[in-house]
């Protein structure tokens, strides 16, 4: 299981345990401009939590109640990766913006991506955050609130799509469904 799906794993889990999930075609209910206002809002603590982690490189997965490791996403361990006044920091900059889910790092391009709204549960889940990504990032749309084209969709049955709309430099939201 490579780490995207890893972590739309753990994200649609976490929605599915808070509440009884919406029918798999919903989507999730944040609007573009409300993720915009929240981005603007908290740039800055957005921005520290970009640094940080990039400073902490061998973590791929920092959340409020696990990490994962580059070369272990075992849960529980008693290597969490970082120091709890680290980790403690996190925690108060995920609640200070609001990202219930904390962040996940990948690659091809690198990016850390905030997952903020999950609806739905595996394999048929939808996601929707901000991601920072120093490369541009493709394919770019002009709005996320409505279902993305059938072209940017793939896989062999046309599940999967991850979309993204340019909010500021090195800055987008994301979306992603499948």
């Amino acid at each position: 299981m490579n780490i995207r799906t890893k972590i739309v794993v753990v994200a649609l889990g976490f929605s599915v345990v808070a509440a009884l999930a919406p029918a798999a075609t919903s989507r999730p209910s944040s609007s573009d401009k409300a993720l915009r206002t929240r981005f603007f809002a908290h740039r800055g603590d957005f921005e520290k939590l970009v640094a940080m982690a990039n400073e902490d490189s061998h973590l791929t997965r920092i959340a409020s109640d696990f990490t994962w490791l580059d070369d272990d996403a075992a849960w529980p361990r008693n290597n969490v990766g970082i120091s709890e006044k680290r980790w403690n920091d996190y925690k108060q900059l995920f609640r200070e913006v609001g990202d219930p889910l904390g962040i996940l790092k990948s690659d091809k391009p690198a990016r850390i991506e905030f997952p903020i709204f999950t609806v739905g549960s595996v394999p048929s889940g939808a996601a929707k955050g901000l991601v920072y990504s120093q490369s541009p990032l493709r394919p770019v749309l002009e709005s996320l609130d409505t279902k993305p084209p059938e072209k940017y969709w793939n896989g062999t049955d046309r599940s999967h799509v991850l979309v993204y709309k340019a909010i500021g430099d090195h800055w987008y939201i994301f979306y992603e469904e499948g």
